[in-house]
């Protein structure tokens, strides 16, 4: 029997980009939204592909929000994608040819091609971005990070699907910028509630290893100035996030 699929996706006022992520996987068993309470037109716009559609406003982390999603499908097999994602026809393609031999046991990993600021990005550490994003919830799901989730599956075996999944992220510098500012803050957040302490060097060293991987290592040069920003950036985002790690510590807030 064929295996069904459910696509899940979690939002919050998206209504500039979703429509064309719900277009490309609109060929699907079904498709999963949960909304953390979006007070634009983005439940309108998903009404017109899907009747799933669930309301969360109660945020505990970006993975708990993804596990909510997994529960809500009706079927074993999940596709995951974030809202400004959006499947290829090559990767359509791969999928659908997949189904009918998935492996219970097995997790998929699908390749991201990154669009940043009017760019695709091919170096910087952005690409080749495998991640998993097509697994059975009977035997995996996502753990509760508050950002940076990812699904639990360490043991199992990782099959590549070499479809491009397209992932635009930010036409402008101004979001790209506040949106690592908002992950810093919550990255921080979660260490400092497991009891994580960080020094001054480990502030500056690990800030400066930012960009010299990025951008040397991980050859952000060949991405020419798009390449400098984001080992910038991650630099910045680097040293933002062990600073406010840091002023936790010191002030116990």
């Amino acid at each position: 029997m064929k295996n069904k699929l459910s696509v899940v996706i979690i939002c919050k006022n998206e209504e500039r980009i979703i429509k064309r992520c719900l277009e490309s996987v609109k060929w699907a068993d079904e498709i999963v939204i949960v909304d953390s309470g979006s007070t634009d037109k983005t439940i309108d716009i998903v009404s017109e592909y899907t009747d799933k559609i669930f309301v969360n406003t109660d945020w505990q982390g970006f993975g708990y929000q993804k596990k909510l999603a997994v529960r809500k499908a009706t079927n074993d097999w999940i596709l995951s994608l974030d809202s400004d994602e959006v499947v290829s026809e090559e990767l359509k393609a791969e999928l659908l040819s997949h189904l009918d031999s998935l492996d219970n046991k097995k997790v998929y990993r699908i390749n991201r091609l990154t669009h940043f600021c009017g760019k695709f990005i091919y170096h910087s550490g952005w690409y080749p971005s495998r991640i998993v994003r097509l697994f059975n919830k009977k035997h995996y799901d996502f753990n509760d990070k508050l950002v940076h989730e990812t699904v639990c599956c360490k043991s199992a075996e990782k099959v590549n699907i070499e479809g491009k999944l397209y992932h635009y992220t930010f036409d402008s510098l101004e979001e790209y910028i506040d949106k690592r500012n908002r992950y810093a803050k919550a990255w921080a957040k979660g260490k400092y509630e497991q009891g994580k302490k960080v020094s001054v060097f480990s502030i500056i060293s690990h800030s400066l290893f930012a960009f010299i991987r990025h951008y040397i290592i991980q050859l952000g040069f060949l991405d020419g100035y798009h390449g400098y920003l984001i080992a910038k950036i991650q630099m910045q985002y680097t040293f933002n996030k062990y600073n406010f790690l840091k002023f936790k510590n010191l002030t116990n807030i």
